[in-house]
């Protein structure tokens, strides 16, 4: 049995990776960036595969049979087989527009965005069947419902400017296009996520707040930095600079945000009270001077959380916010749990490393 935060696999790239996906059974994992090499790869024991690609790799997805892989490739959308990495079909969204992201969702469909446009494809032969434009972009982030019938959209209108009243987040219906509900947190959105009975949606804006909506209606339910100073807290909350934010997948009981003065927080999703924090720092301990973290993402077990930092550290921890391992590695641009929870994959710019977070650890 491997030790928790042992690496598992290295998967070598000659440039940026930018996009991961584990396959349904947790056996395989797809790897793409600027390289345009797809790459397939066993976590064990299996035959690699090399997917040529005609650009740059942004968003993999894998079919909920584990049978097709669903690929951003620069302006493109592919389908492709994922066990010989055969084309099944391929076109733009918009022409001189890149594919951002690619998800499953729901009635065989795929779902894929640009900066300015959610589009909703056919996965049999790759129809577009909706377009559903932004008339103020920035499309900052997205997520899919657990169902796959809604979107939520984080709306960042002047991307790299000021900030200020210039943004949302809105949940869309995937099959009409409409708007169910609109999110105002006072400035550009950073970062968002649904629940996984889709029923509420967590947000970080640039305001520095972190907040809970209702997603039917749009209504606050609660917000950071409105909650009690930890005993420990150097910083003013207003200075925790969230984001990055991720929902335990398994109940929906909590939350982790990641911000930039270096701490992944957990969060009671009834409330937004703090559980724990990584690191977990000892009582007057100086601030170590941390560097923001960049991603979080949630075990599917609902016990463990992960963040990478630019410090390049990646942790994995507890609920309290106590470390399971620690591994330096270089500046992690992607980051994904498999889904039996046994596996962390992160993506650096040249090359993936997947860690074995220890056999007690999944689902």
């Amino acid at each position: 049995m491997s030790e928790p935060g042992t690496v598992a696999r290295l998967i070598e790239h000659t440039g940026s990776v930018q996009a991961i996906a584990f396959s349904p059974d947790s056996t395989r994992i797809a790897v793409g960036g600027s390289d345009s090499v797809l790459r397939v790869r066993p976590v064990g024991i299996g035959v690699d595969v090399d997917m040529p690609t005609g650009g740059s790799v942004t968003g993999i997805a894998f079919s909920p049979d584990g049978t097709r892989l669903a690929v951003a490739d620069f302006e493109e959308v592919q389908l492709r087989d994922a066990s010989t990495g055969a084309i099944l079909w391929h076109g733009p969204l918009a022409p001189a527009n890149s594919v951002n992201t690619v998800r499953f969702g729901a009635d065989g469909q795929i779902v894929a965005a640009t900066d300015t446009l959610v589009a909703v494809l056919d996965a049999a032969n790759g129809a577009v069947t909706r377009r559903i434009p932004v008339e103020r972009p920035l499309i900052r982030d997205l997520d899919v419902s657990r169902d796959g019938t809604r979107v939520v959209l984080a709306i960042d209108e002047r991307h790299g400017g000021d900030h200020h009243n210039a943004g949302s987040a809105r949940v869309v219906d995937l099959a009409t296009g409409k708007k169910i509900s609109e999110l105002t947190p006072d400035n550009a959105v950073l970062a968002v996520a649904f629940s996984p009975d889709g029923k509420q949606v967590l947000c970080c804006s640039a305001d520095d707040s972190t907040r809970m909506f209702t997603a039917e209606d749009g209504k606050e339910v609660w917000r950071v930095p409105e909650q009690v100073p930890q005993p420990n807290d150097e910083l003013d909350l207003s200075q925790r600079g969230p984001n990055c934010v991720a929902f335990d997948p398994k109940k929906g009981r909590w939350t982790v945000v990641g911000g930039a003065d270096g701490f992944a927080r957990v969060l009671d999703a009834d409330t937004g009270d703090e559980k724990g924090r990584a690191p977990k720092l000892d009582p007057g301990v100086p601030d170590p001077g941390l560097g923001a973290v960049t991603h979080v993402a949630f075990s599917p077990t609902g016990t463990l959380a992960a963040s990478a930092c630019i410090d390049n550290v990646v942790r994995l921890f507890n609920l309290e916010g106590k470390p399971l391992y620690a591994n330096t590695t270089d500046e992690v641009l992607t980051m994904r749990f498999s889904p039996n929870g046994r596996w962390l994959a992160v993506g650096c710019f040249d090359r993936a490393l997947v860690i074995d977070n220890g056999e007690t650890h999944q689902v």
